[in-house]
């Protein structure tokens, strides 16, 4: 029987603040000459930026923070490429100081600090995460600090550790989803632990408790409206997640991090064989049924990422332990990670990081980092393709409209067949002067005007569709081409309705909300 006294107690290190200001400073730099390499905003970037102007306790495909996040920056530093990427970069270095905090709970100081930091700010996964503005960044930032309140948890057992504990899994919820799997998979390695009784400390309650009243406004909106990330699931497992198979799911786990893996496969080692860490044993589980679960759920293989961070810090303190002194001497290990961070964060101006993609696939057999989600192999990562060719796509549709004259501007509406082209004529409104754009495609359904009244529609459709069933004048405008765009933008503007538009526009639109909400 595990006696609670038996506890190592783990004296904190202070931080090191020259350590810590060193990484942020790196880490910002790395992001700001990205930045300026100007490859602009991301298809996936531009639906969560519009949810900003249309804050909601829910929204079809995604947890709520993303949104009210969005409409925080954008109401204060307006729409820009630089302020869409300023709350991921911050969130990036917060979990700087969360990492260095955790290292010093598990006993490690300024070696183990440097070298955890150092690798997790070099890491091309969390360094590509901290550079688009989705949830996922927020997301491993959660996971993080569930891991740390564990750690704390473990170490302290007082009431408001399970109060912080609590509420770091309530917040992690309003992020993203996917942290209850990472939740599991810590209970789980906490159950077959000897620490499995803080789990049945009646604090655990509170801990329960903190976590639903956090959480609560979003479980009742997924409740009114009949669960709708359900049905995300389901698409996602239907279309992206068919191709995913074993090798594509486990090869990756091996490279996100590149020369990190020198961190966190020591860290995982250490916290199973380490007298000093056996009782933050559930942290190397934790990672472990991570891997199971999502395997098991046929998950992406980078929904795994978030769960890597603690062995970073584990893997710091092995590193010091073993090598003493000579422990800073690691440190020009992670500087190879620069031959594949351009994969993740844009360091590259686009048409070299093309030519880098290319030589790296032909001649040394990189090409995971150019397979996009229908298993093809290209010249460029999926994510860079999808942040060119927008703001060309939004141009000529301005161009167009700023011909009509205002009674026809009046009586024309804009139409998106998908996400990234609403988002991305959201995105661009005010600079080109456009009326808003309507979307039946994600969570841009929530925001449709049903009784909306036009005559005349200017439409982005993702292919070329001459014909209408609704109008008998149809004008194709063009398709904008853009070098490296991955998006095909097919603009059309179709007048002499064939019958009153409203009524069809109203029913169109509950025939596409109904598998989302079902009604």
């Amino acid at each position: 029987m595990w006696n609670p006294d038996s506890r190592i107690i783990l004296k904190p290190s202070p931080i090191n603040y020259p350590i810590l200001w060193t990484l942020l400073g790196l880490k910002a730099l790395l992001h700001i000459l990205a930045i300026a390499n100007g490859y602009g905003i991301h298809r996936d970037e531009f639906l969560y930026l519009a949810m900003g102007d249309h804050p909601m306790f829910g929204y079809l495909e995604c947890s709520p923070m993303i949104g009210w996040i969005a409409g925080m920056f954008t109401t204060i530093f307006g729409s820009s490429v630089l302020a869409a990427k300023l709350p991921v970069l911050l969130i990036g270095l917060l979990s700087i100081w969360i990492l260095l905090r955790l290292v010093t709970e598990l006993g490690g100081s300024k070696q183990a600090q440097w070298l955890a930091g150092l690798g997790w700010v070099l890491s091309p996964a969390f360094l590509g995460s901290n550079n688009l503005f989705q949830p996922v960044s927020f997301n491993q930032f959660c996971w993080l600090l569930l891991a740390f309140t564990t750690v704390r948890l473990i170490k302290y057992q007082r009431r408001v550790d399970y109060l912080w504990l609590g509420a770091a899994l309530g917040i992690g919820i309003l992020t993203k989803y996917s942290i209850l799997f990472y939740a599991a998979a810590l209970i789980t390695g906490l159950l077959i632990s000897p620490q499995r009784k803080i789990l049945w400390s009646k604090n655990m309650l509170l801990a329960g408790g903190m976590a639903l009243i956090i959480a609560l406004p979003n479980i009742i909106w997924q409740f009114a409206n009949s669960f709708p990330v359900l049905n995300h699931m389901r698409l996602l497992s239907e279309s992206q997640l068919v191709n995913v198979g074993t090798a594509d799911f486990f090869i990756p786990q091996f490279l996100f991090h590149f020369m990190g893996a020198t961190l966190w496969l020591p860290g995982l080692f250490y916290l199973f064989r380490s007298s000093k860490l056996r009782d933050f044993r559930c942290l190397a589980w934790s990672l472990l049924f991570t891997l199971l679960i999502l395997y098991l759920l046929s998950g992406k293989a980078y929904y795994t990422i978030g769960a890597y961070s603690a062995l970073f810090a584990a893997g710091g303190i092995f590193w010091e332990s073993k090598l003493k002194q000579r422990g800073w001497y690691l440190s020009p290990l992670f500087l190879l990670n620069f031959s594949v961070i351009p994969y993740g964060l844009p360091m590259l101006p686009i048409a070299q990081m093309q030519a880098y993609g290319i030589y790296m696939r032909d001649n040394w057999g990189m090409d995971a980092q150019l397979r996009w989600e229908d298993g093809s192999i290209r010249d460029l990562s999926q994510d860079y393709a999808d942040m060119h060719g927008w703001e060309e796509m939004v141009a000529e549709v301005a161009d167009f409209y700023h011909q009509l004259s205002p009674e026809q501007q009046a009586r024309t509406m804009i139409y998106a067949a998908n996400y990234g082209q609403a988002g991305a004529l959201t995105f661009y409104q005010n600079k080109y002067n456009l009326p808003q754009a309507y979307c039946f495609d994600s969570s841009f359904l929530l925001w449709v005007d049903t009784q909306l009244q036009f005559e005349h529609q200017l439409a982005v459709e993702t292919e070329l569709i001459p014909e209408s069933n609704y109008f008998g004048s149809i004008e194709f405008i063009g398709n904008p081409e853009t070098e490296y765009a991955r998006q095909q933008h097919y603009i059309y503007y179709r007048t002499e309705p064939l019958m009153p538009l409203q009524p069809e526009w109203e029913r169109i639109y509950y025939e596409v909300l109904e598998p989302w909400m079902g009604e």
